[in-house]
């Protein structure tokens, strides 16, 4: 048994999975289209401008104002189709990825990164 032959294979598995042709999918969709692209570069450069803010150590007005206009935009992209999509395949594509890497730390240490103790600390709900 050739551990990187079974990676290659893991590999192989993952890109066929139903999760990454959504993604694949949903990504050039997203790409294709205008108003998703816009919608993606005005939120990017919203987090920019709040970053820059908090850390350039600006006056909470400024930084709430941004906030709000951060929230705003979310609820954008949320609402249309093409973006929901995507960011609604991407975090299934990631929760998958997380799930084969819990089972790998799982499989090496004999510890799973969620068990009843860990989920009452984090508060994060990870069973499922």
């Amino acid at each position: 048994m050739d551990i990187i032959e079974k990676a290659r294979e893991l590999g192989q598995m993952l890109a066929k999975s139903t999760e990454m042709e959504r993604y694949n999918t949903t990504e050039a969709a997203m790409k294709s289209d205008d108003k998703s692209s816009t919608l993606m570069n005005e939120y990017k450069q919203l987090q920019i401008e709040m970053v820059k803010l908090t850390r350039g150590g600006a006056e909470t007005q400024a930084i709430e104002e941004t906030k709000e206009k951060l929230l705003a935009k979310q609820l954008e992209i949320n609402s249309y189709s093409v973006t929901f999509d995507y960011l609604t395949a991407k975090a299934n594509l990631e929760a998958l990825m997380k799930k084969v890497n819990d089972i790998l730390i799982y499989s090496i240490t004999g510890e799973s990164e969620c068990s009843d103790e860990k989920c009452k600390s984090c508060g994060g709900g990870c069973k499922g």
